[in-house]
């Protein structure tokens, strides 16, 4: 379902394996998310999108939720436009950051 990779330093890069989320996996996503949070003490987070082809709205929610745990620590990379579009439509953007690569996003922490 997910792929942590450990940056160091509370950063933590998670690439979702599935090609969708929607109202069937949303839940268990969220709850590997926020565990992994707990566990690892992570305070920064980059989700890399890039296997991802179709999300609902309520699973744009999950965004939300980890950026509220986080702090405002949490920045999207690699969306489709399927994806930009439901993440445009639910005002997701002007709360997350969005990133075309993952590098990107790891760097603007850094700032």
């Amino acid at each position: 379902m997910i792929h942590l990779d450990e940056r160091g330093n509370g950063l933590c890069v998670v690439k979702i394996l599935l090609k969708e989320v929607n109202i069937l996996e949303i839940t268990d996503l969220k709850e590997n998310i926020q565990q992994a949070i707990v566990e690892k003490a992570i305070n920064k987070m980059v989700i890399d999108l890039s296997n991802v082809k179709f999300i609902t709205g309520k699973g744009v929610g999950i965004f939300l939720n980890i950026n509220q745990m986080l702090k405002s620590e949490l920045k999207l990379a690699c969306l489709n436009d399927e994806i930009m579009r439901v993440i445009k439509l639910t005002k997701v953007i002007s709360v997350i950051k969005i990133y075309d690569s993952v590098s990107d996003a790891i760097s603007d922490f850094s700032d």
